[in-house]
């Protein structure tokens, strides 16, 4: 899954931003009804060192007044623009813990097929870079939705082709797993959705009550095995060896298909 690769390409951005030790924690979930219609909670979550380099890095971009702040209620309202179409931002309240600093955000939407969920943090103050082998522009999980005879919804989710060992086959792979524990230290992204009924069934072997997750990344845990960087680049050649290598790695939970499948009955 392109998310993999989106992951540590972010860490090139932030590794120019960002000093030892800063880093993120970022979680979506998506509450979807039978309609097609639900909500997104979103939480950003960051070290206090992470926190005023990226205010510092947010103002190089022009951002201004809460602009410069990737905290700010104003971050919030304006990430609807980049969620899709009949979003609208509910609330947020900010959030403190020992892991940091953040913010908790709630979305409603009226079409879940309209959403463009983003698997990396957006850059700060609106910066936009791109050059070969990195960009600042990820794409997305989309979704779609259908309807069974006997009334179930299906929810499909939408991921981008795989090119997950774009990064761990590369040659300079290796010369980037130290900046990127050392940067990076911490981070975890985690993306779920979360049907508004009865789950009857769903392609995803993540699922735990009426969440499903799309992507659990606990970058700590998978870097602390020294061992999967050369497993995975001797199976490169072999990309279905490759993935079973990378899916037993602790600290991770995604799945590689092109699309997930979440069948429920509709809430009464």
């Amino acid at each position: 899954m392109r998310s993999i690769s989106l992951l540590f390409r972010a860490t090139l951005l932030l590794a120019g931003a960002l000093a030892s030790g800063a880093c993120f924690q970022m979680t979506t979930v998506l509450k979807v009804n039978a309609d097609g219609s639900g909500t997104i909670a979103h939480e950003m979550d960051y070290t206090k060192g992470a926190l005023l380099q990226l205010r510092q890095f947010a103002a190089l971009g022009g951002g201004k007044g809460g602009g410069n702040d990737p905290l700010s209620e104003q971050q919030a309202r304006e990430m609807t623009a980049s969620i899709g179409p009949g979003v609208t931002y509910v609330s947020s309240t900010p959030v403190t813990s020992p892991f940091g600093q953040g913010r908790a955000a709630i979305y409603a939407f009226t079409d879940v097929s309209q959403l463009r969920i983003s698997t990396q943090p957006a850059a700060p103050g609106g910066l936009t870079i791109k050059t070969q082998g990195f960009s600042t522009q990820s794409e997305s999980i989309t979704f779609t939705i259908t309807h069974e005879a006997n009334g179930n919804a299906v929810l499909h989710i939408h991921v981008p082709e795989p090119n997950y060992l774009d990064f761990f086959g590369s040659p300079q792979a290796a010369g980037q797993i130290g900046m990127i524990k050392t940067m990076l230290a911490g981070a975890h992204v985690l993306l779920a959705a979360e049907p508004a009924g009865t789950l009857i069934k769903t392609s995803s072997p993540f699922v735990e009550g009426q969440r499903v997750t799309l992507m659990d990344i606990d970058l700590d845990a998978v870097l602390a095995d020294e061992t999967l960087l050369p497993r995975i680049q001797a199976a490169a050649v072999t990309p279905v060896e490759a993935k079973k290598i990378l899916m037993s790695a602790k600290g991770l939970k995604i799945n590689l298909d092109p699309e997930i499948t979440i069948e429920f009955t509709p809430a009464k």
